[in-house]
């Protein structure tokens, strides 16, 4: 394990709870032939609108997702990275828009739109996808939702075949498992820097099921989808179109429920990526993604 470590609490367990519901058949998430996804100009559209803070708006932009709201998140211990190593601060600058700004104003009400005019099969489409989610504790054996945790990291390369599953593919499950896990720590380090408030909050008719125990900067959904689809494109690069397409399916589905931004949407993907690139920076990584390399040239049909 390297020496870099970041420090969370709880925050796992909390997640567990969340995402408690783990589907054995990919097959259950149902099928995306009758769900709208976003435009490809979804998230740059957005981009063009401006997002410092409006004059006179001091106390809505003096919200944040509260700290004593994180509960478990609070009881910190240290736990190490597999392989990532960089400190937040090299990960290209992503301005988090104000809550008063015009960008989160425009974004808000495009999620107000997405409650009006979801339909009943892509409500359930998204809660269904909510729980296929890289559960943290994937790394430890001892959990008793540790196969179907593992096996979930291969959700988003489905439409890679039959073969393309954890018990064909040992060494990739091995590094998808550690990569996963180490972007999870990321990811809790993100939200705590940036404590933003869910779009809930801010915009009180929007409508959730159940609010979340930590704050919506960036997208865990997007960040660790993106991660993945990131690895699995540079050992298929064929199907790159294919498993980005998947990843912000993730991404999307959680503005369709409410709980992010597409702002926190596209965030997670601009880290991913970097995410990524840092990965290929450490021997130890790519070490086992050479490993894996084999793995599917003798695995992944011709």
């Amino acid at each position: 394990m390297n020496t870099h470590t970041f420090r969370y609490g709880n925050f796992f367990a909390a997640l567990i709870i969340i995402f408690v519901t783990v589907f054995n058949s990919f097959g259950v998430a149902g099928d995306t032939e009758n769900i709208r996804l976003p435009e490809t100009a979804h998230y740059a559209k957005f981009a063009q609108l401006d997002g410092k803070p409006q004059a006179g708006n001091e106390t809505l932009d003096a919200l944040t997702f509260p700290l004593a709201e994180w509960g478990p998140l609070m009881s910190w211990k240290l736990f190490r990275t597999y392989y990532a190593d960089k400190p937040l601060g090299a990960f290209q600058k992503y301005e988090m828009p104000a809550n008063s700004s015009k960008r989160t104003r425009a974004e808000l009400d495009y999620l107000l739109e997405l409650q009006r005019t979801r339909t009943p099969e892509e409500l359930a489409w998204s809660l269904k996808i909510a729980d296929i989610y890289y559960n943290p504790m994937l790394i430890n054996p001892a959990d008793k939702k540790y196969a179907a945790n593992r096996e979930n990291l291969f959700y988003v390369g489905r439409g890679l075949g039959e073969w393309y599953r954890s018990e064909n593919l040992p060494q990739t499950t091995e590094l998808l498992s550690r990569v996963i896990h180490d972007s999870m720590v990321y990811m809790v380090e993100f939200k705590l820097k940036y404590a933003r408030p869910r779009p809930y909050v801010v915009e009180p008719n929007l409508k959730v099921a159940q609010p979340l125990p930590h704050g919506a900067f960036p997208s865990g959904h997007s960040f660790g989808s993106f991660v993945n689809a990131e690895i699995a494109a540079r050992l298929a690069p064929d199907r790159r179109d294919d498993l980005m397409n998947a990843a912000q399916e993730f991404a999307w589905s959680r503005e369709l429920l409410g709980v992010h931004y597409p702002s926190d949407s596209e965030a997670g993907r601009i880290w991913a990526a970097e995410f990524v690139k840092f990965l290929f920076e450490n021997k130890k990584f790519v070490k086992d993604f050479e490993a894996v390399k084999k793995e599917w040239a003798q695995k992944r049909p011709k």
